[in-house]
């Protein structure tokens, strides 16, 4: 059984959202490499619990040391690839458009594959380790049959805006209440629809 809840948004001052709106997201529960341990030996009684534990407690830091060498690491099932990790790398501060190529470098007039590495190096770049669910990861889940359950229905407050420090966006800064609704963090346990519609191309009816 997977439960969800729903919750009645009453919007986002700092985004001009206005009206309530209605979304619905996940509310799990989390468990450890035991629980997944266990799954895998139930479907491979060959693999003792103990051995499936030991794998996945060294799983984090094995994956690293693949991406550390340049690796993208692919889960599969079967010949279907459901989950895919891999080093994600972006520019520092946002993307270079030519406003902030003359701030990195006065002399540029236009960007161009001459400059373009050059000033990536003057920004520097970000890394990370990112996961993404393939569509077939969500295939299988469908697959399994499991049903889905409304839990409950909560209200978020308005986010509202307060008086603040930053004046380049006429000195008000967004604050948001005890329980967030932003896209960012639309709440403790849900998606990341924050008051929109998360991909439906898993839907239920």
């Amino acid at each position: 059984m997977i439960e969800y809840k729903v919750s009645l948004n009453n919007g986002i001052e700092a985004f001009g959202v206005d009206q309530k709106t209605i979304t619905a997201n996940e509310d799990v529960k989390t468990c450890d490499e035991t629980a997944l341990a266990r799954e895998i030996s139930h479907e491979n009684p060959l693999i003792p619990e103990q051995v499936a534990k030991a794998v996945l407690e060294n799983f984090c830091k094995a994956t690293a040391n693949l991406m550390a060498m340049g690796f993208a690491v692919q889960l599969r099932n079967g010949n279907d690839v459901a989950l895919r990790i891999h080093p994600d790398i972006h520019v520092k501060g946002g993307n270079i458009n030519l406003a902030r190529a003359k701030e990195l470098d006065p002399k540029v007039t236009e960007l161009t594959v001459e400059n373009a590495g050059k000033l990536v190096d003057k920004a520097g770049v970000t890394l990370r380790a990112k996961a993404e669910c393939e569509p077939k990861f969500t295939e299988l889940l469908l697959a399994v049959g499991s049903p889905v359950s409304r839990n409950e229905v909560i209200e978020r407050a308005k986010v509202v805006r307060q008086p603040g420090a930053d004046a380049e966006n006429g000195g008000t800064t967004p604050t948001t209440p005890t329980t967030p609704e932003t896209p960012e963090n639309p709440g403790t346990s849900g998606g990341d629809n924050g008051g929109g519609d998360d991909d439906d191309s898993g839907v239920i009816s």
